[in-house]
């Protein structure tokens, strides 16, 4: 590994900064590239990457704020439960050979029974909703990043310490896995010739992809364009899941409307494997028309953002 950015001396505003900058594959990278972050597609790092969309500003986010306010906290109580060596760490790191790998861990480690090596410290913060995803380990995605960074320093083994909803506290052992690490380098290594090639991943039905194609194409210009044959195939082919969709979406109501016939005004049906609740849900809308028609000063003041969104229509 090679040191390449002392970051001891970086604002919060200074490092977001050069993130946004960075070409290359972070641990937070790997699980997108392999299509496991639920939050982010290839098709959407691959634009960043390329300089066609701006990385997500993340310094307003309260999440990674406290992330990084109980980061020591946590580097401590790890400490203290463990009875380990523990060292920070303020390095930007590179892989000695796949210079296009980076690491920014948040610690190292002594556990005795590794003969003196040295280990990664990777700390988390997961809130209530994450909880039932840390009952055995760390999520999927997780685990490819610290795989990432024991490539990156070449370390055997790692441990992940997170505190749970402020107030559970856990850590976990991952051992370097060498065919993960294969796996993870050649995904990598693909993604990154792509990059400097230009050319992209293939996009996905991901709300992250349906949103950049909303606001990178929010007008149609009224002209009429040619449907090449592949794509012609897929229009025929969405335009059968539509109908498949319909179809169960009408045997799903007719169901919901027996099971309601039956339960009358009950809340709850339920038998010993599956219950049904049907609880009194008040509505009030608001008459935006009639709003106007009365106070249309008001209503111009107070009017959502005009926005404009394409409509899709497949005609056979």
């Amino acid at each position: 590994m090679r040191k390449i950015l002392d970051k001891s001396n970086m604002t919060e505003a200074d490092w977001q900064a050069y993130r946004e900058k960075q070409k290359g594959i972070g641990g937070s990278d790997v699980a997108t590239i392999l299509g496991l972050n639920p939050y982010k597609t290839a098709f959407t790092l691959w634009l960043e990457k390329t300089g066609q969309i701006e990385p997500p500003n993340l310094s307003g986010n309260q999440a990674i704020e406290w992330g990084n306010i109980l980061e020591p906290v946590i580097r401590e109580k790890f400490a203290k439960e463990t009875g380990f060596e523990v060292f920070e760490n303020h390095w930007v790191m590179q892989h000695e050979l796949h210079d296009f790998m980076l690491a920014n861990i948040d610690g190292e480690v002594i556990d005795p029974q590794f003969k003196g090596e040295r280990g990664v410290l990777e700390i988390k913060t997961a809130g209530e909703r994450m909880k039932d995803q840390w009952t055995d380990g760390p999520p999927h995605h997780y685990m490819l990043q610290i795989q990432h960074y024991l490539a990156v320093l070449d370390y055997s083994y790692a441990y992940v310490a997170v505190l749970i909803s402020g107030q559970i506290f856990k850590y976990f052992l991952i051992e370097r896995d060498d065919y993960v690490i294969h796996q993870v380098i050649q995904a990598e290594n693909e993604f990154m010739e792509m990059v400097e090639r230009n050319i992209a991943p293939e996009i996905s039905g991901h709300r992250a992809d349906t949103e950049y194609l909303a606001g990178a194409f929010p007008e149609d210009n009224g002209e009429t364009g040619e449907l090449d044959g592949d794509l012609e195939a897929f229009a025929l082919r969405y335009s059968t899941v539509q109908k498949q969709i319909k179809a169960l979406q009408e045997e799903a109501d007719y169901i919901k409307n027996k099971i309601k016939l039956q339960a009358k005004e009950f809340r709850i049906l339920k038998s010993s494997v599956i219950k049904i609740n049907m609880p009194t849900i008040k509505k009030v809308s608001f008459n935006t028309k009639q709003f106007e028609l009365d106070h249309p000063d008001l209503y111009e003041k107070y009017k959502n953002k005009e926005t404009n969104y394409r409509s899709f229509i497949v005609t056979v």
